[in-house]
């Protein structure tokens, strides 16, 4: 009986442990396979939002359960870093596009080239934004596109006709300027409220970088050489596009109290009607069109006399940032091949388009802009051309390390002007000068 008894209960433990292997997959009692997701607050409801766009991948998918976490733009990167130096992971990530080269460096994310052929690869996406789905030069796909975040110019039409401004005359670097001083020089006055000419944020924004490389590359300047291997931010061509900018607000053309300020706070005061012309992107548009009581600015004034037009062409020119999120594996995930599965899914071409007008942010797949609500509305029409002349930063490990020197440098800039001291050429090119020096220290320890 004894030995019966033994071989009995050894028969019952392999079987629990056939079974336990068999499910060590699943999650739950219900038999399904729990997928952690990390999004951030893409949308004014960021998991609502998000769980309406897969709501249909789930019912096509009864095995699969999506557990979405939203984690706040402020902390995502320190828990992005700190998940994957633990190994404690979720499967599923939404990142940063500009963060994809350092954590790819960091031997982070699952390498996604084998499973290229499943979505088309790169000729899928948009140019820029296929930039940043894996380290330049390595040949590995470490992230797919999701969405980007691209800029534009808006303005008052009511503004510029006051001012006696010919929308065209914003095409340009030199006409821009031109536009700029008419509005000034009017001293335009609706509603009761005195409008600057145009509104910009200063050193406190975290778009500090974003806001200026459209002038840095439009007049032919960049931040690094073509290798990455040196640093060109203090050439005689970034110099003009970062002096020409900042010449704007040393014109007089920016209240100097918008250099305090974020470009969510700019973005109110143009809502509200305090500023001609700002630079935002494509959830603006979903601003003005969105009632009140649902977070928008629908019904005033500015949202009735406004227009979108691109960014001015510049002696090199014309060029707008794309920045953006997408999505990627963490190498360590336990479920990789349902992660891909939601992956597909969120870049196929029906949730591409509803996600957009859930978010405001553009599609990253490319045949996602035939959609009428890019083609049909005047604005995001503006976005969707824009893409043609996007440009991105170069995905390397190094590029997190260089936005905290480019970012310091610009900002002392902003500060001289707040200070009451006049911005002069010298100072300019010595903050440039000197933003080379660290960044290249930077780049040598690699």
């Amino acid at each position: 009986m004894k030995k019966s008894f033994k071989a009995m209960a050894f028969i019952l433990l392999m079987v629990l442990a056939a079974n336990l292997n068999g499910c060590g997959a699943r999650e739950d009692n219900s038999g399904k396979i729990t997928v952690k997701m990390w999004v951030m607050p893409n949308s004014t409801e960021p998991l609502s939002d998000i769980k309406k766009i897969l709501k249909d991948f789930e019912v096509a998918n009864p095995n699969i359960k999506i557990n979405i976490t939203s984690v706040d733009w402020g902390a995502a990167w320190t828990k992005l870093t700190t998940a994957a130096t633990s190994g404690d992971v979720p499967d599923l990530i939404q990142i940063g596009s500009t963060w994809v080269g350092s954590l790819s460096g960091m031997g982070a994310l699952m390498d996604l080239s084998e499973k290229m052929p499943e979505i088309g690869g790169r000729n899928t996406f948009i140019h820029a934004a296929w930039a940043t789905s894996g380290i330049e030069g390595s040949k590995k796909i470490t992230s797919i596109p999701w969405f980007i975040d691209i800029r534009a110019m808006f303005y008052r039409t009511d503004v510029l006709q006051e001012a006696g401004v010919d929308p065209k005359e914003l095409d340009s670097w030199d006409t821009f300027a031109i536009a700029l001083k008419k509005i000034k020089d009017a001293n335009v006055v609706i509603n009761g409220v005195e409008i600057a000419p145009l509104g910009i944020s200063g050193k406190n924004d975290w778009n500090v970088i974003h806001n200026i490389s459209p002038w840095i590359w439009g007049a032919g300047g960049d931040y690094l050489s073509r290798d990455n291997n040196s640093s060109v931010i203090s050439s005689k061509d970034s110099f003009n596009g970062v002096m020409f900018y900042v010449d704007l607000v040393d014109k007089g053309f920016v209240p100097l109290d918008y250099l305090e300020l974020n470009t969510a706070q700019v973005s109110s005061n143009f809502n509200n009607g305090s500023c001609a012309i700002y630079f935002d992107g494509p959830y603006e548009v979903k601003t003005l069109t969105t009632p009140p009581g649902q977070g928008g600015a629908a019904g005033s004034h500015t949202s009735r006399n406004f227009a979108v037009a691109p960014y001015p062409t510049g002696p090199k020119g014309r060029y707008a940032f794309v920045g953006g999120s997408n999505l990627a594996i963490f190498s360590q995930a336990k479920h990789k091949e349902e992660a891909w599965q939601v992956i597909k899914y969120l870049i196929s071409r029906k949730p591409q388009v509803e996600y957009s007008k859930l978010t405001g942010f553009l599609p990253a797949r490319s045949d996602a802009f035939d959609d009428p609500y890019f083609t049909a509305d005047p604005h995001r029409k503006v976005f969707k051309d824009s893409v043609k002349f996007g440009r991105t930063y170069p995905c390397i490990p190094a590029w997190g390390l260089l936005e905290p020197i480019l970012t310091r440098r610009f900002g002392i800039l902003w500060e001289y002007i707040t200070g009451g001291k006049k911005i002069d050429a010298k100072e300019v090119q010595k903050q440039l000068d000197l933003a080379k020096i660290e960044i290249e220290g930077v780049l040598k320890q690699r």
